[in-house]
Order: C-alpha cells, then sequence, then structure tokens
C-alpha cells in the first residue's frame, strides 16, 4: 500500500473513532443549558462593570499623577 492510500486509510479510521466518540456526549437538557448560560451571561456583565472601574480609576491616578509633573 502507498503512503496516500495509508493516509486516505487512517483519515477514515479518524472519521470513524470521532463519531463514536461523539455518541459517547452526554448533552445537557434544555433547563441546564438555560441555567449556564444565565451564569455566564451574568458573570461577563459583573466583569465587564469590574474592569471598567478599574479603568476609570486608575485613568484618573495616571492624569493625577501626570499634572503634578
Amino acid at each position: 500500500m502507498n503512503k496516500a492510500a495509508e493516509s486516505v486509510k487512517s483519515f477514515g479510521d479518524f472519521l470513524r473513532e470521532c463519531r463514536a466518540e461523539v455518541g459517547k456526549i452526554s448533552w445537557p437538557g434544555r433547563r441546564e443549558l438555560v441555567g449556564s448560560v444565565w451564569v455566564v451571561a451574568t458573570l461577563i456583565l459583573l466583569l465587564s462593570g469590574f474592569v471598567f472601574v478599574c479603568d476609570t480609576v486608575l485613568t484618573k491616578v495616571v492624569e493625577t499623577l501626570v499634572s503634578l509633573g
């Protein structure tokens, strides 16, 4: 068997193994998925607010230091 044929065969094996693994996945139910989306969205909003506050405070500190010099 030449190298190209072996590559095609091994790629086919890879696809079959992937399909078998996808069949083993335990997918979340609708309720669990919606709950997870709310948690992620809430955390993103909280972290965005935190970064905004930190950025604003640090900007004011730097502006104050620059104006002193």
